[in-house]
């Protein structure tokens, strides 16, 4: 019987924060994530093992991660997080009070009580000072060391708030956090970074994901290769002076595709070019770099075929062949993967995961009664749209990934079992 195969590539990546002049991380993003989703993202799956999935991991996103891991990285914001409260200065004390609540409000911040009156409080105090006083009366030290803990904890994956005691000890102290508390949230965070890679590695190595890539420091290979590419996809853009660096390009797909092999024991075959961005000359290189197969949006399948990109068109493979060169081609759902991305936050988990299925079904209909199995690839960032999710999305997930085992008519493989089988 004809069958849906659904192929879910979640793309982690974050900008290579750290500043090779100063050695310091400009921003924290790399290593929140590590905290709150790079881990559990794949973690969940050893609850769901039919789920097959592929994890899109940008070299230079995993190479900070590793520098957090062995406790290397220098950050000013953990700094911040980790100095004792007493010996804060004004100017730390600005830098906290400026960024130590970014994050959601409704799904971070006032999960945690004492976090959420630190954040009205210090709300209530800005509509009436400038902070030339360091919020006086309201934080002193006591109120500063609860925000420099929980700020971090809110980004602390699901997976270690409920089960591991030393976090959930945390958790529900709630408040008065001391030298101790603050010093065990730091260690931590090192332990959550330390288990992000060896994770990857032990579900690769039992076949339950794929691991792909994308050239080394993220860059947008058409471009790299020919800045005068971006005329084809708009004509009257303005441009720069021509930049031609296709051996650039090639050596980004190569240092990739060597560190995830030497990371995790095995070259990528699959590619998430940047930005989802492609051209002849990119996936020519791609290719004769070892990649066998590449995504992107299918708004780009749309334009080469010059026709909608409906169901029927893009929920098949492809392969895109120049000369002697060839690479294997899918295209994401646009719609279904933004669904994820923006809208399901909003809904609750059982709902919005049944909505999500209810919709593969239907765009897949004609297709199986024609006899054809159909490739519906999701595709979408495995790091951003969490935080506006209950619960950091395990909710939706569990939800998700327990209906989709539970459904006989269709099944979640990774990108390269999808290309074998269709």
């Amino acid at each position: 019987m004809p069958k849906i195969h659904l192929c879910f590539l979640w793309h982690m990546h974050q900008p290579f924060y750290k500043d090779l002049v100063s050695g310091e991380y400009r921003l924290p993003w790399t290593r929140m994530h590590a905290l709150k989703d790079y881990y559990g993202m794949v973690r969940i799956l050893e609850d769901f093992p039919q789920i097959r999935q592929t994890f899109n991991l940008v070299p230079s996103m995993i190479v900070q991660v590793e520098e957090y891991a062995r406790g290397e990285a220098r950050d000013p914001f953990l700094a911040c997080a980790l100095k004792p409260a007493e010996s804060l200065t004004p100017a730390e004390h600005t830098f906290i009070l400026r960024n130590f609540f970014m994050a959601n409000v409704a799904r971070m911040i006032n999960r945690y009580p004492r976090y959420a009156e630190l954040y009205t409080a210090h709300n209530a105090q800005s509509a009436v000072s400038d902070m030339k006083n360091d919020m006086k009366g309201v934080f002193g030290p006591q109120e500063f060391r609860d925000l420099q803990v929980l700020s971090q904890l809110a980004w602390f994956d699901e997976e270690f708030l409920e089960h591991d005691p030393q976090v959930r000890g945390l958790v529900e102290k709630g408040r008065n956090y001391n030298l101790e508390d603050q010093a065990l949230m730091g260690r931590k965070q090192r332990e959550i970074c330390a288990q992000v890679i060896p994770e990857y590695r032990k579900l690769a190595a039992s076949g339950q994901i794929e691991i792909s890539t994308t050239p080394f420091y993220h860059p947008i290979l058409p471009l790299l290769c020919d800045s005068d590419i971006a005329s084809v996809a708009h004509p009257h853009v303005p441009l720069p002076p021509r930049f031609c660096y296709p051996e650039d390009a090639r050596l980004q797909l190569e240092m990739a595709r060597d560190y995830v092999k030497k990371t995790f024991g095995v070259a990528p075959v699959g590619l998430w070019p940047s930005e989802g961005s492609v051209s002849d000359h990119a996936l020519e290189l791609a290719a004769s770099a070892g990649f066998e197969w590449a995504a992107t949006d299918n708004g780009v399948l749309d334009r080469t075929l010059r026709r909608a990109a409906t169901p029927e068109v893009t929920y098949r493979p492809y392969r895109w062949s120049q000369r002697d060169r060839q690479i294997n081609m899918i295209f994401r759902d646009h719609v279904l993967s933004d669904l994820i991305g923006f809208v399901y936050s909003g809904m609750n988990a059982p709902d919005a995961a049944q909505d999500f299925l209810n919709r593969i079904h239907d765009n897949c209909r004609s297709l199986l009664e024609s006899g054809r199995d159909a490739l519906v690839p999701i595709i979408l960032d495995g790091e951003n749209a969490w935080e506006y999710y209950d619960h950091n999305g395990r909710p939706f997930f569990r939800e998700l990934y327990g209906r989709i085992q539970a459904d006989s008519g269709m099944e979640a493989i990774t990108v390269r079992e999808a290309f074998e089988r269709i």
